[in-house]
């Protein structure tokens, strides 16, 4: 599916709405590739944002929710657990050696 403000999806549906597994790309440079549930990324996916971070992990009713990594663009990552798109509860977060 091809929308006019520039976002492609391509996957499975159900009764009209994104089921399954799927890719959604923006134009800007997003792009989730993963599973999803009436419309809303559901499931284990990976989303790579257009500042070049990248999240690997689960999702709930759009949001990071449960176990996850996100690798930011400067080396540094968190691996631990999500809710409602934040940090929360236990996880850790790793430096990159090449910061100052």
């Amino acid at each position: 599916m091809n929308y006019s403000n520039g976002i492609t999806y391509e996957g499975e549906w159900k009764e009209g709405k994104q089921n399954g597994r799927g890719i959604l790309i923006h134009s800007n440079g997003y792009k989730y590739i993963g599973e999803w549930s009436n419309n809303k990324k559901e499931g284990k996916g990976i989303e790579y944002l257009s500042n070049n971070d990248q999240y690997e992990g689960e999702w709930k009713n759009d949001n990071k929710e449960g176990k996850g990594t996100l690798y930011f663009f400067n080396g540094t990552k968190y691996v631990g657990n999500f809710k409602n798109d934040s940090f929360n509860g236990k996880g850790n977060l790793y430096y990159s050696s090449e910061q100052k």
